[in-house]
């Protein structure tokens, strides 16, 4: 079997001084792969949010303009601030604004024609309970999925909002049609504050150790993205934040393109430092700036990474402590990339592919030596940095720690800046004005600036 995929390494510089002391260097682990034209079908789970909020009409922005310019919407204050609120709006009006249900039965509409024969798809559905639609069935019935959607706005499963119940069932029907030539795929969508927390945290964990992926979508300002992204991160999916529900039909087909493009499966990089080489810290930093499940065992460190999706690149950033060395190229650890290979050729091993390399640097003299730093690798520390900061300016907020919050986020906003990333910059600065001003930040912007610094090192990519 001829080798398709390859580890890279990068050092955040060609070469490391002679001293007495210490040095901090990055290590960037890559994931590359050569075009493949074999990918694996997918077992996908649908979870979806039918709780009441999802059947509240929206309008978008040239609806309002025209709700308000026709007077049925009329601006007033509101302990000073200005609010818009709306007089009786008549039915056939309100008739065509749409709802969030209506965009996610479009989505739907649209992602049936993508399933492919070979695919398998379950349809599930929550409120305050859960219901499968649609058990685990075979890409070539996806009609079934056309007869469901028109009856999700008909559901009546409660007020309140449980997902977990949606995640158990989800996860169920995925266990159904698991195989080893399958790509497990899950993906939640709500709008909503669920009121088991615990509950999905533990289902979380159920799917990771059953290698499926869940990826979260986020619709609005109304749920926890505190809970959301770390399971995303933490079964190795993504986690998306939509801000109207027009964009649902464009990431329920990016996330299924995604999944049809899985080729390789739990992919993991072990690494075995060289005997006085310290690993401080690690970070996934593609496709998303995300922590990684990383499991220590007699002085070496597996990084778990889940699947490998075409175009994706996967990718660490590793903070090492390289001690002091003569003058010469030192081996400073030995990598090693491992993961499942269902498509191979060879149908008798569907595990066992692995990659080794050693990772070397050049220690010169301090006379001979000048500081060139890689600038590929120095802009993805740059990324984490700014994304450490908002995070940490976060924690300060909670804690109650105004002035730390508003220096981290002025530093972050500098980064950002540096980096050409200006519409994030701003977001960072205004969140640290608001703060000087009131103590408070913006939920809506400090969302959104959690979820968009996690996406900067992806955009380098592009």
């Amino acid at each position: 079997m001829s080798n398709t995929l390859s580890l890279n390494y990068t050092f955040n510089t060609p070469a490391i001084p002679v001293t007495d002391g210490p040095r901090l260097v990055y290590l960037l682990l890559e994931i590359g792969e050569e075009t493949r034209s074999a990918s694996l079908p997918v077992n996908l789970a649908l979870v979806l949010d039918v709780s009441e909020s999802m059947h509240i009409r929206v309008a978008n922005d040239e609806q309002f303009q025209e709700l308000a310019h026709s007077g049925l919407l009329q601006e007033i204050l509101i302990d000073g601030v200005p609010a818009w609120q709306s007089t009786e709006i008549p039915p056939e009006v309100l008739a065509r604004l749409p709802r969030k249900i209506d965009r996610v039965r479009d989505a739907l509409q649209t992602t049936v024609e993508h399933l492919r024969p070979s695919d398998r798809f379950s349809l599930l559905a929550f409120a305050g309970e859960a219901v499968t639609l649609i058990k685990n069935s075979a890409g070539a019935h996806k009609e079934r999925l056309l007869n469901v959607v028109d009856e999700l706005d008909k559901l009546q499963l409660g007020d309140d909002t449980y997902i977990g119940r949606g995640l158990a069932l989800g996860i169920e029907e995925l266990r159904t049609g698991a195989s080893a030539n399958l790509a497990n795929r899950l993906l939640v969508l709500t709008d909503g504050f669920t009121l088991d927390e615990d509950v999905c945290r533990t289902w979380a964990l159920h799917a990771r150790q059953a290698n499926i992926p869940i990826s979260t979508i986020g619709l609005g300002g109304e749920f926890n993205e505190e809970l959301m992204i770390p399971i995303a991160d933490q079964t190795g999916g993504e986690a998306y934040l939509l801000e109207t529900p027009e964009d649902i039909p464009a990431v329920l087909a990016q996330e299924l393109q995604r999944a049809q493009a899985v080729s390789y499966r739990h992919l993991e990089i072990k690494l075995r430092p060289a005997q006085g080489v310290q690993v401080r810290a690690a970070h996934r930093v593609r496709p998303s700036i995300g922590p990684v499940e990383v499991l220590e065992e007699g002085g070496s460190y597996n990084f778990l990474l889940g699947d490998m999706v075409a175009g994706e690149k996967p990718a660490l950033l590793i903070e090492m402590i390289a001690p002091p060395r003569p003058a010469g190229i030192f081996r400073l650890a030995q990598a090693l990339l491992a993961c499942d290979d269902p498509v191979s050729i060879d149908r008798s091993n569907l595990s066992g592919y692995k990659i080794r390399e050693d990772v070397v640097i050049e220690y010169v003299d301090e006379v001979n030596y000048v500081h060139q730093p890689i600038p590929g690798v120095m802009h993805i520390v740059e990324a984490l940095i700014a994304y450490k900061l908002q995070r940490r300016a976060q924690a300060d907020v909670e804690a109650g720690d105004v002035e730390g919050a508003t220096q981290k986020l002025r530093a972050a906003a500098t980064r950002l800046l540096d980096m050409g990333e200006e519409e994030l910059a701003g977001e960072a600065q205004k969140q640290a004005e608001l703060l000087e001003r009131g103590g408070q930040t913006d939920a809506w912007r400090t969302k959104k600036l959690r979820y968009e610094t996690r996406k900067l090192t992806h955009r380098m990519s592009e």
